[in-house]
């Protein structure tokens, strides 16, 4: 199988949404279950990421996005894209409202929002902010190609620590075992059961 690894576009965003919802459990940010509206939910999500992100780079196998990071660093301060997050937000936020799935979606942000304010949060100036392979592609090194080209762009700017958020619900143990230092870890705002962890990898 032959991967083409390249830096991400505009046009990639729709495919890029599609990787987030097929992959990520969303019951972690609502209890809304309409697939519609998580979708939404999503698109929110990544649009605010892609818009802050210094650095996206996509996997590609026969024209089918199968992985992506996105990252970003105060080292850079040019924008990975050309993207301009405002109006998909205001047109999504606008769906939202008009559905009852759609307003508890923004209720739970809004919890979630609550909860972030109340807990002490460690900055950090570089950060793995979204990072996923389509479990159809896994075992290709697909995952580890991705966030190397990260850490090399990283190093390039001078950076010598990141940070990245997963759960209880991901592969965290991938992180224990590679590396990473396990920093924070908090219950979900919706689920206790459900544990945040934060972690940092040293890059010297």
């Amino acid at each position: 199988m032959t991967i083409q690894y390249r830096r991400a576009t505009p046009e990639d965003f729709a495919a890029i949404v599609d990787l987030f919802v097929v992959n990520m459990n969303l019951s972690i940010f609502t209890t809304a279950t309409d697939k519609q509206v998580q979708k939404q939910l999503a698109t929110l999500f990544l649009a605010k990421d892609c818009h802050h992100a210094t650095f996206i780079q996509v996997a590609e196998y026969d024209d089918i996005i199968c992985g992506v990071v996105i990252g970003i660093t105060r080292q850079d301060p040019h924008k990975a894209l050309s993207f301009d997050e405002k109006p998909i937000i205001d047109q999504i936020e606008k769906k939202l409202r008009l559905s009852d799935q759609g307003r508890q979606v923004l209720s739970d942000l809004q919890k979630k929002e609550m909860a972030g304010a109340k807990r002490k949060t460690v900055d950090f100036d570089s950060e793995l902010q979204f990072f996923c392979v389509d479990p159809d592609y896994r075992r290709h090194r697909i995952g580890a190609t991705l966030i190397q080209a990260f850490e090399t762009y990283l190093v390039a700017h001078g950076v010598t620590t990141y940070a990245l958020h997963t759960d209880t619900l991901c592969t965290y143990q991938y992180y224990d075992n590679n590396g990473y230092q396990r920093v924070d870890e908090y219950p979900n705002h919706l689920n206790p059961q459900i544990i945040h962890y934060t972690y940092v990898k040293s890059l010297s």
